[in-house]
Formats: C-alpha cells, structure tokens, sequence
C-alpha cells in the first residue's frame, strides 16, 4: 500500500479492517447465534493474511443507535410480516409471541447508546496507532454482554438465550 508520497505506507502492507460484528439483527438470539460464526470468519482472515504482514483489526460493538437499527422500522417490518403470514404459522406462533418479540425490540431500541463515537474512536485507533488492538469492543453491552458469552460454551449461551426468548404457543 503506498501513500504515494514514500511515507509509512510505503514500508510494508498494512491494511486495517473494520468487522462489525452486528449486522443490524436485534434480538440477542440472532447476535449470539451469528456471533461466532462471524468472529471464526474474521479470526481466520486475520490469521491468513498475517502471513503477509497485514494486520487487521477487528471492531465489534455492541448496540448503537444508528437507522440500520430503527426500532420504528423493524417494529412496522415484523408487523407487516406478521400480517402476511398464513393461518396456520400465525395459529403456531400466537399473538403472544410476536408481542413478546417487539417489546424485545423496543427495550433493545431504548437501551442502544446514542454515542457513536465510542465507535469512530475504535476505527481511528484502528487506523492511525502505532500499534492498533486486534480487536476492540465498543460499547458496555458489547464489553459486558457480548464479549463475555463469546468466550463461554456454546451449550451454556443456547441456554441463556432460550430461556429469555419468547417462545411460539405450540413449542414442544
């Protein structure tokens, strides 16, 4: 990579790269069902392309408000969905269910941080120390929640994950 001006750039490869490591899912089962798969993805890219003296950088917040995350719009989405779904699915489900699912969207909206910069701030580290982390993790949620249970057994999370998920009226 060259800054075309025989600085830094110029010694060796470094490229840094951003992972997010919430797409934009709500619920905590999805994140924490994704979650590895994700950072098993990114480790191995870094571990790859380390070879060749690229570091990467991995960012990985936590819950942010930003509109890839709008409660009103995911609130209206399943709605509509809802209405779409057959009599049967709807029958499967119950009411019951999808109440549960969009107060857990709503108290997830409520709980997103406003402060996007704890994210930018990770990013321009990432980009312009010296020696940048291998991986960072913006936001409480992200440090207290989400870190922590990637590191637990995937048996222990399914767990804690299925005891706060609502669950449909006709489960087993």
């Amino acid at each position: 990579m060259s800054d075309g001006a025989g600085g830094r750039a110029t010694e060796g490869p470094d490229v840094r790269q951003a992972g997010d490591g919430d797409y934009g899912c709500h619920p905590d089962r999805e994140h924490c069902c994704s979650h590895p798969v994700g950072e098993g993805a990114r480790g191995g890219q870094r571990r790859e392309i380390s070879s060749f003296g690229v570091k990467v950088a991995i960012i990985e917040p936590g819950f942010f408000k930003t509109e890839i995350i709008n409660t009103e719009t995911f609130l209206t989405k399943y709605q509509e969905l809802w209405d779409q779904a057959s009599p049967d699915v709807k029958d499967a489900y119950g009411k019951k269910f999808l109440d549960s699912y969009m107060k857990a969207i709503e108290t997830k909206g409520k709980n997103s941080s406003p402060r996007l910069s704890l994210v930018t701030d990770c990013m321009e580290h990432a980009l312009t120390a010296c020696h940048p982390h291998t991986r960072y993790s913006p936001g409480w949620d992200a440090k207290l929640f989400y870190l922590p249970m990637s590191y637990m057994p995937t048996a222990l999370v399914d767990a804690m994950i299925y005891l706060k998920s609502p669950r449909p009226a006709k489960a087993m």
